[in-house]
């Protein structure tokens, strides 16, 4: 009698671990199915696209080895872009979504999920759904296509979710730069200040960066100092906005734009490429830092900040007087007689 009931224990045993096992491989099996969120050859991507529900939507393209292009037409931030690769490269199932959270999740990510279509050279390569967070905010519910199950996902070594990653409005793709000049490579540089009329000037370079200046008339000046205006070039190399303004309706921004600009920009490329950039005083707004001096009376507008608008682009952008200030100078700092300061 004691040997039968040790022999039971030992077949309940065994039952058990047969149990378990064949869970564990039916489990791994219809995970290694639906697990594949992962893009291991990054490399071979040549197009992502994203939608969330709200209506926006990016498509980036890569034509070059690590060059991208927003929408068909803007450069694409390069830190983002190798973000959103190394995330795709990364991303690991932590484990599926159980019965009881299933209708959730699902409901999360078909009401509030971002589409993810990641293109090969030969076509669309993957599409999953990208969720929310987990509640501890360590994990994130993906979906991919015609898969029955959810996951949640995490980048090992990562803490925090994932979703944040996925960027979906164009206006976070965009490099912030308003110019960039390598090593003064440009045809010809106008710079503008309507406020100070002696502020006009124009700088001419020919194919071997010899620099003429001249004035508002077109005359040359004489005694120009090549170093100066080289050096005053380089500021040219990183000049950034710092946001899309937002601040105004857009009544307020059209009657901003019927203005004459206060400064004006205007640089032509070697290969004849013309980038204008108009800019305005810009007027106090309730986030306006500086907006009475010591004595409490008013600035007439926004001290710190100007708007400016790219031509050929829609948006207006807010630039800093600290970043723009040292392009406005008058011929004569660009002479031999007078230090560039």
């Amino acid at each position: 009698m004691k040997k039968n009931k040790v022999f039971l224990i030992v077949f309940i045993l065994l039952a058990i671990i047969a149990g378990w096992l064949f869970y564990i491989k039916s489990n791994s099996t219809i995970s290694e199915a639906l697990r594949d969120f992962a893009v291991k050859d990054t490399g071979e991507v040549v197009k992502i696209f994203m939608a969330d529900k709200a209506g926006q939507s990016v498509t980036l393209e890569k034509i070059e080895d690590n060059d991208w292009v927003l929408n068909g037409k803007d450069p694409a931030r390069p830190d983002a872009i190798k973000t959103l690769l190394a995330t795709l490269h990364d991303l690991e199932v932590r484990s599926p979504v159980g019965k009881s959270g299933y209708n959730n999740v699902i409901k999360g990510i078909a009401t509030r999920g971002i589409k993810i279509e990641v293109y090969k050279k030969n076509g669309i390569f993957k599409v999953f759904y990208v969720g929310g967070p987990t509640q501890d905010q360590l994990g994130t519910f993906m979906y991919l296509e015609n898969s029955t199950v959810p996951f949640i996902i995490h980048i090992p070594g990562f803490d925090g979710y994932l979703t944040p990653r996925f960027i979906v409005r164009p206006e976070d793709w965009r490099i912030k730069n308003v110019f960039r000049v390598k090593q003064g490579n440009l045809k010809s540089l106008a710079v503008v200040d309507r406020e100070r009329p002696g502020f006009v000037f124009t700088i001419t370079s020919d194919a071997a960066k010899n620099y003429k200046l001249l004035d508002a008339d077109g005359t040359e000046f004489q005694n120009v100092s090549q170093d100066k205006i080289f050096s005053y070039l380089q500021f040219y190399e990183m000049i950034n906005y710092e946001m899309i303004e937002k601040n105004f309706k857009s009544t307020q921004i059209d009657s901003i734009k019927a203005t004459t600009p206060f400064r004006s920009i205007s640089l032509t490329s070697p290969d004849g490429t013309l980038r204008k950039v108009n800019l305005w005083r810009r007027p106090q707004n309730e986030k306006t830092t500086n907006k009475a001096n010591e004595a409490g009376t008013p600035y007439p507008y926004d001290i710190d900040r100007m708007v400016a608008q790219i031509e050929g682009d829609t948006s207006m952008i807010v630039v800093q007087y600290f970043t723009f200030e040292k392009l406005f100078r008058k011929p004569a700092d660009f002479l031999n007689s007078e230090p560039l300061k």
